[in-house]
């Protein structure tokens, strides 16, 4: 079972986890501190009535001397060990030397004491006739029998421990997974439908939970994103056939001039005249393509090609060393119009920027390729590396409309790619991203 740290899924079993675990803790704590006790109680009862019966047994005869009578349980004389009040042993068993010695070293006791040594708990009493010392009894119990069980039931406790604490970590992630399960369906449908299909919305006629409520709620999202949507979709048409008009009459008045053979120097200013309103034609175009979604995905071209294509519409810098020798050539899988909108303004931006060299690479990944341009440029500061990404926003002495670069990102990610700084400054590099066949 493994799981983000960062999914609600993933906080909730390790919260489980961390409460089952702190809790089935404690309670192996406090059954094993209330065992010990018990414990500590039955060994000190069973000491002290072995200690009673024994001293009961204990008789002084006139002349002094110390007798003690059989008591009816033999185990008790194999642990019993009797003293005169001087410390000389009456009676005791044959044993190893050391309990022999740790019981010598009570005989002297005036008071009950107990001694836990050699996995064995002593109790020393004396025993007092007229109010005087006339013996001191030593009784012993093994400890082996009750560590014993106070072992196995620690290792019950904490199998069981760990059974609980596993087993509840295992529920809460399958019942957290089961009731959440609708909201990443939701989820994934809303973003499916974000990218492909507007007009579609989640059926919450039947539910009246949580998740109804959830779902109505991303209905109207979608909704305001569609409408959105189509804002821009009927601005972008509307400013299209506002911006074609003046062009086709620009063009039309070009090529009348042309026509007339006004010399080589205008026809050939007119001849750029006509190829930039070529070029504005084919970004109007394409933008609106991108606006009603209809690229054209048959007309695609090679990584090569499309930074060849990009270049032969710049005019050459002289003393500008431009390089595309790293440049595999890899079908994209992308129109090829919308390839050289997304990949114009980056080399704008680097021709405009370099001091001596433009350099193109290519990695070609599984599903992708990475077109890198890099210039020897003074580079881009910290601060604007996701501003000249916004429209409108120039970087720190650029003269631009701060357009071309946002032109660019929007249109690698209508394709399925991205833009980005990979290298901010020597030299400074920007990577297209694109899907590949």
């Amino acid at each position: 079972m493994r799981f983000s740290h960062r999914t609600l899924i993933s906080r909730i079993v390790w919260t489980t986890l961390i409460v089952s675990a702190v809790a089935m803790t404690a309670m192996v704590v406090t059954v094993m501190l209330v065992l010990s006790a018990l414990t500590n109680k039955n060994i000190e009862a069973r000491l002290r009535d072995q200690l009673t019966a024994v001293s009961s047994t204990v008789k002084v005869g006139p002349d002094g001397s110390l007798t003690a009578l059989e008591t009816p349980d033999d185990t008790i004389d194999d642990t019993t060990w009797i003293y005169a009040a001087d410390g000389a042993l009456v009676e005791g068993p044959r044993v190893g030397q050391r309990l022999t010695a740790t019981a010598e070293s009570l005989a002297d006791v005036r008071k009950q004491t107990r001694l836990d040594r050699h996995e064995r708990s002593f109790l020393a009493g004396p025993v007092r006739r007229n109010g005087k010392v006339e013996a001191v009894v030593v009784v012993e119990a093994p400890l082996e029998p009750y560590e014993s069980t106070r072992n196995l039931t620690l290792l019950g406790l904490l199998a069981l421990a760990l059974t609980v604490t596993g087993g509840s970590a295992a529920i809460a992630a399958w019942t957290v997974k089961r009731t959440l399960g609708p909201v990443e369906s939701m989820a994934a449908q809303a973003r499916d439908w974000s990218e492909h299909d507007l007009e579609s919305r989640f059926d919450t006629t039947a539910a009246d939970d949580e998740f109804g409520r959830l779902g109505r709620t991303l209905n109207v999202l979608l909704d305001r994103v569609a409408g959105a949507l189509r804002s821009e979709q009927q601005l972008t048409s509307e400013l299209a056939h506002e911006l074609r008009t003046p062009l086709t009459a620009i063009r039309g008045e070009a090529e009348l001039t042309i026509m007339a053979s006004p010399g080589p120097a205008i026809t050939e200013r007119l001849d750029r005249v006509v190829a930039l309103v070529d070029r504005m034609s084919i970004t109007i175009t394409s933008l609106l393509a991108i606006a009603r979604n209809e690229a054209r995905i048959e007309t695609r071209t090679t990584a090569i090609a499309l930074v060849n294509e990009v270049l032969d519409h710049r005019p050459d810098r002289p003393g500008l060393n431009v390089s595309s020798d790293g440049v595999e050539e890899v079908e994209l899988s992308v129109p090829t119009e919308l390839a050289v909108r997304a990949l114009a303004p980056i080399v704008e931006n680097a021709f405009t920027h370099a001091r001596t060299s433009v350099e193109f690479l290519s990695v070609t990944h599984e599903r992708s390729i990475d077109i890198m341009v890099s210039d020897d440029g003074v580079g881009i500061a910290a601060d604007d590396l996701e501003a000249i990404f916004r429209s409108g926003q120039r970087g720190t002495g650029s003269a631009g409309a701060g357009l071309g670069l946002a032109l660019s990102r929007r249109v690698a990610r209508t394709l399925g790619g991205d833009v980005n700084v990979t290298s901010p400054h020597g030299p400074t590099t920007f990577t297209l991203t694109l899907p590949r066949s």
